[in-house]
């Protein structure tokens, strides 16, 4: 089994709840979040980040605090992992063991 990629922030913040968001692990989105993010707006920019805030484990509110180099980086993460691509290539780190498998 593959490790647990995680996205770590290089501008750290205080959430909505009061904790320090420094990492936050990914979770592979489902086909079910993309509708889901359909189901609530047709503006695509809404629905990226709304897929974002999924994929990192955090609400709208914390995503809109992220730093500009933070939230690209977050996006281009969500565009390289509906591309099927290496994950961990886009955050800088080695390929992660089965990350062939991701796309199956």
């Amino acid at each position: 089994m593959a490790d647990v990629l995680s996205f770590t922030l290089k501008f750290p913040f205080k959430s909505a709840s009061g904790d320090t968001l420094t990492t936050r692990p990914i979770t592979r989105l489902k086909r079910k979040d993309i509708s889901a993010a359909q189901a609530v707006t047709k503006d695509e920019g809404v629905m990226e980040d709304m897929l974002v805030a999924k994929m990192l484990g955090i609400t709208l509110e914390d995503l809109a605090e992220f730093d500009i180099a933070d939230s690209k980086l977050a996006t281009e993460v969500l565009r390289e992992m509906a591309a099927a691509g290496d994950v961990a290539a886009r955050l800088g780190r080695g390929a992660v063991a089965g990350a062939a498998n991701a796309a199956v």
